[in-house]
């Protein structure tokens, strides 16, 4: 049975290994709308810009040590690729309403401060947060394997907790990931 909806984009956002992107494709294939992925834009514009017009978008590729700067560091590298972002991802989200195309956003480098700006009750925001950095770790390895797993796990426990205190100060609903078995139901629930 297909439940109502009472949007016609959703934004959700989390850090990475957060279970974001396994709900938006759920929902996406509920409610049988796009899905658009964020890092796709990023992706894109480190193809189409130079470090020198958009350096936080390209910051990984022109500091190949930036693990050694620390988590702190690697956290506002996240959020300064979020801030780049914005205008970009403002105007999808306006092309979407013009078109009148429902659409889910989803994605690491959506931030509260993006959500927030939205006053269209056509337009929903939600955040998932997994707050077990052990949790985020093994959802690493069982999407890629071994690696360089336990940083990226403390990097993004760091920004998933910097994102949900400040979807809180915003007033920005938050769920967290766990129990996987209703994640679909609560995110729902949370934007009706």
């Amino acid at each position: 049975m297909l439940i109502s909806k009472n949007w016609d984009i959703l934004i959700i956002g989390g850090a990475s290994a957060s279970g974001k992107t396994v709900a938006s494709r759920a929902l996406a294939r509920l409610y049988k709308i796009d899905l658009v992925r964020v890092d796709d834009f990023q992706v894109l514009l480190e193809a189409t810009t130079t470090p020198k017009a958009l350096p936080a978008i390209h910051y990984w590729n022109t500091h190949p040590n930036w693990r050694d700067d620390g988590i702190d560091a690697a956290v506002s590298r996240l959020i300064d690729a979020g801030q780049a972002l914005i205008p970009g991802l403002a105007a999808v989200v306006a092309d979407h309403l013009v078109e009148n195309i429902p659409m889910i956003l989803e994605g690491d480098f959506i931030l509260p401060e993006f959500a927030a700006t939205f006053r269209n009750p056509k337009i929903k925001s939600i955040f998932i947060h997994e707050p077990s950095k052990e949790q985020i770790s093994q959802n690493y390895l069982a999407r890629e394997g071994e690696g360089v797993q336990q940083f990226r796990a403390e990097v993004s426990h760091a920004y998933g907790n910097w994102l949900a205190d400040s979807c809180e100060k915003l007033g920005i609903p938050v769920v967290t990931s766990r129990p996987w078995d209703n994640l679909i139901e609560r995110i729902i629930n949370s934007c009706i």
